[in-house]
């Protein structure tokens, strides 16, 4: 195909940080114009960090690429009368200030719809906008607490623990980013864009809905269990050791308690040990949890004369569910991801080469993937090309600090 899924729609972004940089960056991979609009000199708050303030971070670049960046005081009168033309010309606007920020400079919902109803408005904030906790700012370690993920995340016996993935940031970003593309599509129809709320509680919670069988089931909340499965106390289910044992060493390693399933036989025979099957201690999948320390110990004595990716191989080939604790460098370096495009080269005009996660989405009208851009590097093009100002109208907003 020559065109992109999203060819033609313009996308005014005034997000900062992750859930909103990772919304439209989606889009911007699926053929949107992305145009960022920045603070003049400062940029967005996470383009540069504390450590070093004068060069694009690392978490910018991951967050941003296929994206134009343009500079807009939008405090200044100026400033708001320019993006008033962007979002003229625009397919969708979106924001992840913090509660209140964007009526204040003017441009909530109701007056941006007013003159341009035909933009779709989407915001992602912590909490749901119509609710007590409304006003309350919010990271992801926040989200991902008031939304239960924390709560299952650790040991029976351990405090909650905050996972590693971005649930609350980057899942708010998917899930604003598959509603606008909804929202366009209804505008085909409707011909009016619509308001759109994703709340980062709302959609961490959505992303652990598998755990309420737990409650549902047993009256009782949903509890944590380490690395063994969510829905019911089984073995074998666990991290196990692998050589040379680093501190990643480790394989994942499930055998299903599905009424006929044959993985946990399989397994032992697997590792020589097929005097287990014969043993009552390891006859159903709950009994074998009872004793899961004596059979994680079985289990182990065979992961640790393996590589991790040696054990999942061999387990996996015989049907038996098994996976490598990867780590960031793994995944980086892997050849087949970065074939796929699953990890992408990115030639960064500070950075040089950066290696950076691109998106899961192998369809037909994605595009390659490009750097992310410098501070203000489109201004001329979008001022110039898309707003018609002249070359001397450039010259006295950059002299006035507006852009």
């Amino acid at each position: 195909m020559n065109k992109s899924a999203l060819d033609g729609v313009r996308i005014i972004d005034v997000t900062q940080f992750q859930s909103g940089t990772v919304c439209t960056m989606t889009l911007a991979w699926l053929g949107a114009e992305v145009i960022k609009v920045e603070r003049p000199k400062l940029g967005e708050l996470n383009r540069y960090s504390v450590t070093e303030p004068d060069i694009d971070s690392y978490s910018f670049i991951t967050c941003n690429a296929n994206k134009k960046s343009v500079t807009l005081n939008m405090k200044s009168p100026e400033g708001k009368e320019m993006l008033w033309k962007l979002l003229e010309k625009a397919d969708v606007f979106i924001e992840n200030m913090r509660p209140g920020a964007i009526e204040r400079l003017g441009f909530g919902y109701d007056e941006v719809h007013k003159r341009y109803p035909q933009v779709v408005y989407a915001q992602i904030k912590g909490f749901g906008l119509d609710g007590p906790w409304a006003e309350f700012p919010a990271f992801d370690p926040i989200a991902q607490a008031t939304g239960g993920s924390t709560s299952i995340n650790g040991y029976p016996d351990g405090t909650p623990l905050q996972p590693g993935v971005d649930l609350a940031d980057s899942g708010a970003g998917y899930m604003t980013a598959l509603a606008i593309v909804a929202a366009l599509y209804m505008r085909k129809s409707t011909g009016v864009g619509q308001r759109i709320e994703v709340a980062m509680q709302d959609t961490v919670i959505a992303f652990i809905r598998g755990v309420w069988e737990q409650q549902l089931r047993n009256g009782k909340p949903a509890y944590r269990v380490g690395n063994g499965m969510p829905l019911e106390n089984v073995a074998p289910a666990n991290m196990y050791p692998c050589k040379p044992g680093g501190k990643d060493d480790y394989v994942h390693i499930y055998a299903s308690r599905a009424p006929g399933s044959t993985q946990f036989e399989q397994l032992m025979k697997k590792i020589g040990r097929p005097d287990i099957l014969d043993d009552p201690r390891f006859a159903t999948p709950q009994s074998r949890y009872q004793y899961k320390e004596e059979l994680d110990e079985i289990i182990s004595n065979w992961t640790m004369q393996r590589t991790k990716i040696e054990a999942m191989e061999e387990l996996c080939k015989e049907g038996i569910p098994a996976g490598a604790n990867l780590n960031t460098e793994d995944i980086t370096n892997d050849p087949y991801l970065r074939k796929r495009g699953i990890i992408s080269e990115i030639r960064h005009p500070q950075r040089g080469s950066v290696w950076i996660p691109t998106h899961p989405m192998m369809m037909e009208g994605t595009v390659p993937v490009k750097t992310s851009p410098l501070l203000g590097e489109h201004n001329m093009e979008i001022y110039k090309g898309l707003l018609g100002l002249s070359e001397k109208e450039i010259k006295d907003l950059t002299d006035k600090g507006v852009i």
